[in-house]
């Protein structure tokens, strides 16, 4: 494929199993946001060659929805790197699933419910995490407040004015992925939801947390970290870009 045109093609392709690709936020040759949704019913495995994504073996067994998501991730990944003026890459999964991104470059992808956001900056030193929620209601919206919140958090919710309740939750849970993603290169092992606490929400764009538990040497206790938000047609969607602490400490 004609990788010079490949955001182009995305957006004006007929197979209908990706539409609404969108630019979200551009910085010439060094950041870009992407977004698109994508239908599970439209997939087939022929996309994977039709759009040059290889088809990742350690999926070989996986169903529709879960090769969707990470060919509807790629594909945006893609046409990332081409607004980049970077050569195409092969994206293969790596440790807990995250993207293994080419040299010089830190990205994140998300999906959620039919909804897929990418975002891509050129710079290895850098910290990147992005995440997509559609907002919860229900049984989904009592687990993420039973499992993801704590006590105090789950009250700091309920006092708040800005935004309701469903929201917040379910942006506390989505700012908390988002901080998995972005320390994870760093802390290289699992940490629970329990290591970030939810502050407060600063504005309309910025919610405020702190780390809480030891999770590197090079990441103080009490860190605080700003997560940025936005919320658009039933969904949420959290990101943070930091400089990578491990390449402050060498220098």
């Amino acid at each position: 494929m004609d990788m010079s045109g490949y955001l182009s093609r995305l957006q004006e392709q007929a197979d209908h199993f990706l539409s609404d690709v969108a630019i979200l936020s551009e910085y010439p040759d060094r950041l870009v946001v992407l977004q698109a949704h994508y239908a599970v019913e439209a997939y087939n495995r022929s996309l994977f060659d039709t759009y040059d994504v290889d088809f990742p073996m350690r999926l070989i067994n996986a169903v529709p929805k879960r090769l969707s998501e990470f060919l509807a991730g790629r594909m945006l990944a893609q046409a990332a790197l081409e607004k980049l003026h970077r050569p195409r890459a092969s994206i293969a999964i790596g440790e807990q699933g995250a993207p293994l991104w080419p040299r010089g470059i830190s990205g994140s992808i998300s999906h959620s419910h039919g909804k897929c956001a990418c975002l891509v900056i050129a710079g290895s030193d850098m910290l990147v995490g992005l995440d997509v929620e559609k907002i919860a209601g229900g049984a989904a919206l009592d687990a993420i407040l039973k499992e993801a919140l704590s006590p105090e958090e789950r009250a700091r919710v309920l006092q708040q004015t800005m935004l309701d309740a469903a929201t917040l939750a379910t942006l506390i849970f989505s700012a908390k992925e988002t901080i998995f993603k972005t320390l994870h290169p760093v802390v290289r092992q699992f940490f629970g939801f329990e290591a970030a606490r939810f502050n407060g929400v600063c504005d309309e764009k910025n919610l405020s947390f702190s780390i809480v538990q030891p999770l590197h040497p090079c990441i103080p206790e009490n860190k605080e970290i700003l997560i940025q938000f936005e919320i658009d047609d039933g969904f949420v969607r959290t990101w943070a870009i930091l400089d990578s602490p491990v390449s402050e400490a060498r220098v």
